[in-house]
């Protein structure tokens, strides 16, 4: 298996789902970096990733640039696993013909990062009344049951289904869930995104360990 370059988006998640899951302690990783001894907290990653790395695809020399060329890999029977934030985005590609119908997708037993997507209105927006509307429009239920649609999108909806009216949860409920789309019991098993301050010091260090071949 490989992940994308970072600072790709799935790349530098994956590392923060390592070490997440490798910590002993991950309380540190909910603070500023800078309260942290970074080399004692992100200790085990680079222990992880120095047994692992000859391991990966090309022995770790090359990285695939962003998501895309990493599901093209999987598609290409390249490596054996990938990893999306999209838990549709796998039964979508297998409806498109670029995956193989027999894909899965799994959680980790111990819960996986999870993300959503955010809509912002600069300060200095000219027509910022007019934005907030369309934001509005977009976190409505018809908007979000029409985006969670795998016909359209198949993007999951952020509204909390228990606070939809009856007609609108059962619209949601009804849409169809690919072959290779977990239930809802299963995408609760989250994990918190740690403090953004870790995120360029974590993939500083990475560049100076892997990079310089990329």
């Amino acid at each position: 298996f490989t992940y994308p370059l970072p600072p790709d988006f799935i790349g530098l998640s994956f590392l923060k789902q390592l070490i997440l899951e490798l910590s002993i302690d991950p309380s540190p990783l909910y603070a500023p970096v800078s309260q942290a001894d970074f080399d004692a907290v992100t200790a085990p990653l680079w222990i992880w990733l120095e047994d692992v790395t000859p391991y990966l695809w090309r022995g770790g020399k090359s990285y695939p640039a962003n998501y895309p060329a990493l599901r093209q890999l999987l598609a290409d029977a390249e490596i054996d696993i990938a990893m999306a934030f999209n838990p549709a985005d796998a039964s979508a590609a297998i409806a498109r013909g670029e995956l193989q119908p027999t894909v899965r997708t799994y959680i980790h037993d111990g819960g996986t990062l999870a993300n959503v997507h955010f809509l912002a209105i600069p300060f200095n927006a000219s027509a910022a009344d007019a934005a907030k509307v369309v934001a509005n429009f977009l976190l409505s239920p018809a908007a979000q049951i029409r985006k969670a649609d795998p016909r359209i999108w198949g993007d999951p909806t952020v509204l909390a289904r228990h606070r939809l009216d009856p007609a609108d949860k059962a619209a949601l409920d009804a849409l169809p869930r690919g072959v290779a789309t977990l239930g809802e019991a299963d995408l609760t098993r989250t994990l918190a995104e740690p403090h953004p301050s870790w995120m360029p010091a974590i993939e500083a260090e990475w560049k100076r360990r892997y990079g310089s071949g990329n």
